[in-house]
C-alpha cells in the first residue's frame, strides 16, 4: 500500500469517526432538549440556550412526539 492510499484510508476513517461523534452529540442534545421541555422550560429559552431557533426546537419536539406530560 502506498503512502497516498494509506492517507486516503486514514482520512476516510477519521471522517467516519467524526460523523459518529456528531450523531452521538445530536442524540445527547435531543435528549437534553426533551428533558428541559418536559421540566417546563419554555421553547424560546431552550432555543436561546442551544443557539438554535424556536422553529428548530419545535420541529425537534414534534419529531420526537414530545409533550409536557412526559
Amino acid at each position: 500500500m502506498t503512502n497516498e492510499e494509506h492517507t486516503l484510508e486514514t482520512a476516510a476513517a477519521a471522517l467516519n469517526a467524526a460523523q459518529e461523534a456528531v450523531r452521538t452529540a445530536r442524540r445527547g442534545l435531543t435528549a437534553a432538549i426533551v428533558n428541559a421541555y418536559r421540566a417546563g422550560e419554555p421553547v424560546p429559552r431552550i432555543a436561546d440556550r442551544t443557539g438554535t431557533s424556536v422553529i428548530e426546537i419545535r420541529n425537534l419536539l414534534a419529531a420526537t412526539q414530545t409533550s409536557r406530560r412526559g
